[in-house]
């Protein structure tokens, strides 16, 4: 059964598309990548659903929940496909990649696509699943939600895509988005007819019976909280009223930093300069990015603003952690912030 159907992302694409007509030249190539890449992961996670639909949509013992966003406190679970089986006490978190070309991993967990031949490190989409993983699980708890045992990681790639199986980790999962119906159906039949029985008699005396079920999904669809963006200020685009541009862009401070922010590949560090100090941002080995600024009150309540929600803080060492899904708006914002606040008390 399906509890969620994915968010509509029309909204954000008609306010980009009035964004585009109306913005300046030197801002339309931004806002039409921005609109791209929202529309390739629709496409990739729309194909996905579809797969999972045709498998799993009419069960009464599988329920899924697509895009799914659960706030705990600061942080956020971002899950592309929710998959939980009524008996099993077993969930899995799907992290759907669209991806063109061959994807490998390495010896060192370090993973790369392969397009023409060309190489693209990327962050490890198994080690994003197993973040999703590990929220889900927190977030259960903190609800008391008892009822699953063991959630697992599952990287979705495009049927169009191919992957080098031969360095994986044992116990990564990853799977083409048209063959996950047979590749749950393998993973199940390894428990065995003894232990589904026995699964099946511990899940109705905890209590999951059809009603118990269908009330979980609605709880899991009832606390999901939609992303919200203000794209103007996140891709930093001048505002319609006073200035053209901000102060800061003037000098450069600006516009070319938030047009670098795409550039982030490796691993850092990198050193964004703006109209209120610097922004140093660099990758962990999680593939998640760590964000550390100046101590000015305009940088820390930018900061702060922009990461709550969208980010893990670590107060011990006093930095924001955020996805790679999350990282180029986050700064996008933070700059733009920044800007902001330094004209208003310039005006003020």
């Amino acid at each position: 059964m399906i509890w969620k159907d994915a968010d509509d992302r029309s909204g954000d694409i008609a306010q980009l598309e009035r964004l585009l007509e109306s913005a300046p030249e030197k801002h339309q190539s931004r806002i039409s990548k921005q609109i791209a890449n929202i529309r390739s992961g629709q496409s990739g996670e729309r194909r996905a659903a579809h797969f999972l639909g045709r498998e799993f949509g009419t069960s009464q013992s599988i329920g899924i929940a697509h895009d799914l966003r659960l706030e705990l406190g600061d942080e956020v679970a971002q899950i592309d496909h929710l998959v939980i089986h009524r008996y099993q006490a077993t969930a899995w978190v799907l992290e759907t990649k669209n991806y063109a070309g061959r994807i490998t991993c390495d010896e060192h967990g370090d993973w790369t696509v392969w397009n023409r031949g060309k190489p693209r490190d990327i962050p490890s989409p198994l080690n994003q699943a197993r973040r999703q993983c590990e929220l889900l699980s927190r977030w259960l708890e903190a609800n008391d939600i008892a009822a699953i045992d063991k959630i697992q990681p599952v990287v979705l790639i495009s049927p169009t895509s191919s992957v080098d199986r031969s360095k994986l980790p044992g116990e990564a999962h990853v799977v083409k988005s048209d063959n996950f119906g047979e590749w749950w159906r393998r993973q199940s039949e390894k428990l065995g007819t003894g232990t589904a029985l026995l699964m099946m008699g511990k899940h109705f005396l905890k209590g999951m019976s059809e009603e118990a079920f269908e009330a979980l999904g609605q709880r899991l669809a009832a606390a999901h909280r939609p992303s919200q963006y203000d794209w103007q200020a996140m891709l930093g685009l001048p505002s319609s009223r006073g200035s053209t541009e901000y102060p800061a862009a003037e000098n450069g401070q600006l516009q070319p930093q938030v047009a670098d922010v795409r550039e982030l590949t490796g691993d850092g560090p990198w050193t964004f300069q703006t109209a209120a100090g610097e922004l140093k941002v660099s990758r962990i080995p999680d593939g998640r990015f760590a964000i550390r600024n100046d101590r000015s009150d305009v940088m820390i309540e930018a900061v702060k603003t922009s990461c709550k929600g969208r980010g893990q803080w670590m107060p011990r060492y006093r930095n924001w952690l955020l996805a790679e899904s999350e990282i180029t708006e986050v700064i996008r914002d933070i700059i733009s912030m920044v800007a902001r606040s330094c004209l208003e008390r310039r005006e003020s």
